[in-house]
């Protein structure tokens, strides 16, 4: 029987060498040739002088690495300290950082993270010296190489985390064991996502020794379920895009790797080939270089004379961003802040309505709660995804991200250098008189009646005055008209306020002065083309004005100008027909020089209809006519 046993043993043995044999010879079939052959005959930049093993950089079949002794690890580790990934989408999601990489991404950083001599071995075949020497006096991966990761892998794919569907709805829910390709370490529910997740080392034939192809970003996509990209327009675009170093392919199968990058990322966190706005812009299909045929340039609508700073103060995007990181003394305006990239689709709204469009589909929104009449909102529910585009805008005009300031109105000079006003407390819902931005007219609380205009009062596109909603960007985006090759929106423009259009001037003309009912009346200063209102109102006739207050002989005088009765910021009044008083402050009272060149009423009253004004209906003590009356509105 102990003949027999021995036997049993010789054979046993036998049979395991031949496998470890075959092995080797599997695995070195796939190697050769590649940049992990760092053998003699290799092919590659990185190559010993004279040593012609392909294994031995990595593996011994005797006295192997204690802490590796599974993989029969050779090479030596590095005793590094790793700064690791870290982003606020991960704290907020209460992840667990990892101190250090776990063991099985140490035996790649042991030559990927540049401390240790690519040839540092622990058994050189019984040579006394196990350091394996290098062709071209290389000792550890040279500088310059991409495959030099360093000891900081704050740039890199984060390694060490557990894969927990749980906290991330954006991971792919799999059953365990996972039995694919991709492999965790170990492979069960409470795997670790390492460097051998993605790669196998002994096999380059989906190149960067990755374990799957990654056309399409299949390799991305298989643990990453971004919501909505699917059908997001940056994974299913069909233009042309040839990323560099790589052969011509589109936009959409490109996916994931137009913008990130798994190892030496420029903009950290979220692993962007450039860091916020860059991405997108100068290194990107949106910039000035590299627009392509079916892409918009928004680069240059950005370097217009007025736009959203978005080159101003770059990479302070967070992810999640909140009250905090929008405020005051962290104002930005980046692309993320309005559109979402993994859910962003083609499309613009259409006209009589704020329902989110293509473009922002996915951003990120605060919803106002109750406020009076004429204050500002202070509670908000924070949304994602907005359902109206007003939502998207009052993130970073509104209390919400500046707080409490006088009168609505902030310290912060926008792009044509007026303060910026709380938008939420303009549009609020209890206001006597609003654009329909946040709600419809029939729908404002504190209108009076009639709450809707007529619709002679109205152009034709905005006819359904007391339904309708609008955007924004109705009012503020391009200065050119939208084409397909030409975005729309409040990017940047070269009129002033970003206003857009057919006629883009309000308060001033384009000679500088005061628009005045005179100016319509004698058909005068080009205001068919340039006053602003009339993208909307049809105001005149060509004989009368459709409101009897405006053919009044005296509201025709020259001198008497539309903001001697209107705000200057049209968006929303404490008072019927967006009136001013005199006791309101800049930027809704312009304040000019002249005694008609500021809000000079102190008493309004809104008739039943645009023709039944009387002259007690609107006060000016010590300046035009009339006495204050009781039924006058605050």
């Amino acid at each position: 029987m102990r003949i027999q046993y021995h036997i049993l043993l010789l054979i046993a043995g036998s049979i395991s060498l031949q496998n470890a044999a075959f092995a080797q010879v599997q695995y070195e079939s796939k190697m050769v040739g590649t940049k992990h052959d760092l053998s003699a005959t290799g092919t590659g930049s990185v190559i010993a002088s004279t040593e012609k093993q392909v294994c031995i950089f990595c593996h011994t079949p005797h006295v192997p690495r204690e802490q590796a002794s599974a993989q029969l690890w050779n090479h030596q580790l590095s005793s590094a300290e790793y700064t690791l990934y870290s982003s606020d989408y991960l704290t907020s999601l209460n992840y667990a950082v990892p101190n250090q990489p776990n063991a099985r991404s140490k035996l790649c950083l042991s030559c990927h993270d540049g401390t240790i001599a690519i040839g540092a071995v622990y058994n050189n075949g019984g040579n006394g010296n196990t350091v394996i020497p290098m062709q071209n006096n290389i000792t550890t991966m040279p500088q310059t190489s991409r495959s030099n990761l360093g000891t900081s892998l704050a740039n890199d794919h984060p390694v060490g985390f557990v894969y927990d569907n749980a906290k991330d709805a954006e991971l792919v829910a799999r059953a365990w064991p996972w039995e694919t390709p991709i492999k965790l370490d170990p492979d069960a529910s409470n795997g670790t996502l390492e460097c051998h997740t993605c790669h196998d080392p002994h096999d380059n034939n989906h190149k960067k020794f990755l374990r799957i192809s990654n056309y399409d970003a299949a390799l991305c996509v298989f643990c990453h379920n971004k919501i909505g990209w699917s059908e997001s327009i940056h994974n299913t675009s069909t233009q042309n895009y040839t990323p560099a170093g790589e052969s011509e392919t589109t936009v959409g199968e490109w996916a994931c790797r137009n913008c990130h990058t798994s190892h030496g990322g420029l903009g950290t966190p979220y692993l962007l080939h450039l860091s916020g706005e860059n991405t997108c812009l100068t290194a990107g299909c949106h910039g000035a270089a590299l627009t392509g045929t079916n892409t918009k340039n928004i680069q240059s609508e950005i370097e217009k004379l007025y736009a959203h700073p978005v080159l101003d103060a770059g990479n302070k995007h967070k992810n999640p961003d909140d009250e905090i990181s929008v405020g005051m003394t962290n104002r930005h305006s980046e692309c993320q802040d309005c559109h979402d990239s993994h859910q962003a689709k083609k499309g613009l709204h259409s006209l009589q309505n704020n329902t989110i469009s293509g473009v922002l589909q996915g951003a990120r929104g605060v919803i106002p709660g109750y406020a009076t009449i004429w204050t500002q909102p202070n509670t908000f529910t924070e949304v994602k995804p907005a359902s109206q585009e007003y939502q998207i805008c009052y993130r970073c005009h509104s209390y919400y991200a500046f707080g409490k300031v006088p009168a609505g109105v902030t310290s912060i000079l926008g792009p044509s250098h007026i303060p910026i006003t709380d938008q939420a407390m303009e549009f609020n819902q209890e206001n006597r008189s609003v654009h329909p931005v946040q709600v419809s007219l029939d729908a404002q609380n504190g209108s009076f009646e009639p709450r809707r205009l007529k619709p002679f009062q109205m152009n034709e596109q905005w006819s359904s005055a007391g339904s309708q909603t609008m955007y924004c960007s109705d009012c503020h985006g391009n200065d050119q008209p939208t084409t397909s090759s030409v975005p729309q929106g409040p990017h940047g423009s070269n009129n002033k306020f970003m206003l857009t259009g057919n006629a883009k001037y309000w308060p001033t003309n384009s000679f500088e002065n005061l628009w005045s009912l005179n100016d319509i009346k004698s058909n005068s200063k080009n205001w068919q083309n340039d006053l602003f209102c009339v993208n909307c109102h049809p105001l005149y006739d060509g004989n009368s004005f459709f409101n009897n207050v405006h053919n009044s002989t005296r509201h025709l005088d020259g001198n008497i100008k539309c903001i001697t009765c209107h705000l200057a910021v049209p968006h929303g009044s404490k008072r019927s027909r967006l009136i001013g008083y005199a006791s309101d402050v800049t930027p809704f009272n312009y304040l000019g020089e002249g005694v008609y060149d500021k809000l000079v009423i102190d008493g309004f009253k809104k008739a039943e209809s645009a023709s039944k004004y009387e002259i007690q209906y609107c006060s000016t003590t010590g300046v035009c006519h009339g006495t204050q009356s009781e039924d006058y509105e605050e």
